[in-house]
């Protein structure tokens, strides 16, 4: 450590412990943010580079992503600033800073998708500069035409399928995703292609932990599991989703991705009513809360579909709940309409729908959430 910074207290590597031991979450990014500007103070680029990618990370699985949209930027400055940054003690993987940037790059490709703010300008600037980097770098554009697929799935199917099978024609290198990451998503092409068998082979190795992820032992087997449940809701076939529901439920970890309680509900509520009004019950708040847009729209699609489905079922039109007064239809006798609860939550995902349109120039989300109500 600089001797210099120590006479002053700066301590990086004892500021990283601090957060360490902090709760993952707002908690721990705030916790960075003083970090980061500790770093800042004492223009200790390595570390003003590296504590921002921790602030991204901790933002992409433990957050809503909105925090490394924001700061992500920054990195990108600061690198083009000074180009020859090296990584710090704790980035022994990668080569330098820009190895390190270039991995963190995809998790905001990835996010491009999830904020309506983004203009679709600046997503494709990002894509751009990604590709540009990675290419200066040393490394090919299997990764780049990995997220492209994700970002045009449902905005533009051909440049998606074109984008995947590009992605599948190029060798891994050293910023690929894990195997069994990439693997996941090429079973999860062949499931919406309706290819079961493809599917079924691609998965093998994720089912007996031959290929596992570095999210844990379980965690590309879990997302194996999301999938299924995500095809199963997507035919109707609640009973099947289920399984899968229970199944993640069982193994859940602090990770978002594996916390689907709004697919929970909504799949509960074709097969156990009384388990999903458990589960809004007990997630309403966080889902008032949920600042990702696309979370958002998620989300309060799947709480409409399950009170739509809950007045159907019920022979009187209310329910007694017990919300607090930050909910906006708050009712101090607890009592509600389920159509009024209905129509809220549908007009919360119609907003972020019609914006999402928007920026995308289709009509795909508003035709989701009309073909979910429709269905439910």
């Amino acid at each position: 450590m600089n001797e210099t910074w120590a006479a002053a207290g700066y301590d990086p590597e004892k500021l990283k412990e601090e957060y360490d031991r902090t709760e993952h979450g707002r908690v721990r990014i705030s916790c960075i943010r003083s970090a980061i500007e500790a770093a800042d103070a004492h223009e200790d680029t390595s570390y003003r580079i590296y504590f921002r990618l921790e602030l991204c990370r901790e933002s992409t699985f433990y957050g809503d992503g909105m925090d490394m949209m924001v700061i992500f930027p920054e990195v990108l400055a600061i690198i083009d600033r000074y180009p020859d940054t090296p990584s710090t003690v704790y980035e022994w993987s990668y080569a330098d800073s820009m190895d390190h940037i270039l991995w963190v790059y995809k998790w905001v490709l990835e996010e491009c998708e999830n904020f309506y703010q983004i203009p679709m300008e600046d997503c494709l600037k990002f894509y751009e500069d990604f590709k540009r980097r990675s290419l200066a770098y040393g490394y090919n554009l299997r990764p780049y035409y990995y997220y492209k697929y994700f970002f045009y799935e449902d905005i533009g199917r051909e440049i998606s399928e074109e984008a995947f099978h590009k992605f599948e024609e190029l060798p891994r290198d050293d910023n690929c995703d894990c195997e069994a990451c990439e693997r996941n998503a090429i079973v999860n092409f062949y499931l919406k292609k309706g290819d079961m068998e493809r599917a079924k082979q691609l998965a093998e190795e994720i089912e007996n932990f031959s290929l596992t992820c570095g999210h844990g032992n379980r965690g590309a087997w879990l997302r194996l599991k999301k999938h299924y449940m995500e095809y199963y809701m997507g035919q109707k076939e609640f009973e099947k989703a289920e399984t899968y529901c229970r199944v993640m439920e069982r193994y859940m970890t602090e990770d978002k991705e594996y916390q689907r309680w709004d697919d929970f509900l909504h799949c509960y509520a074709y097969v156990n009513m009384g388990k999903a009004l458990k589960i809004y019950k007990t997630h309403w708040k966080e889902w008032q809360e949920e600042r990702q847009p696309l979370e958002i729209f998620n989300t309060n699609k799947n709480i409409a579909c399950f009170f739509s489905k809950l007045k159907e079922e019920r022979v009187r039109g209310t329910i007694k709940l017990s919300l607090d007064a930050s909910f906006p239809l708050y009712q101090e006798s607890g009592q509600y309409s389920l159509e009024d609860l209905c129509q809220y939550y549908y007009h919360r995902a119609k907003e972020v729908a019609e914006r999402f349109d928007k920026r995308n120039g289709t009509s795909c989300y508003c035709d989701r959430l009309k073909e979910a109500l429709a269905r439910d």
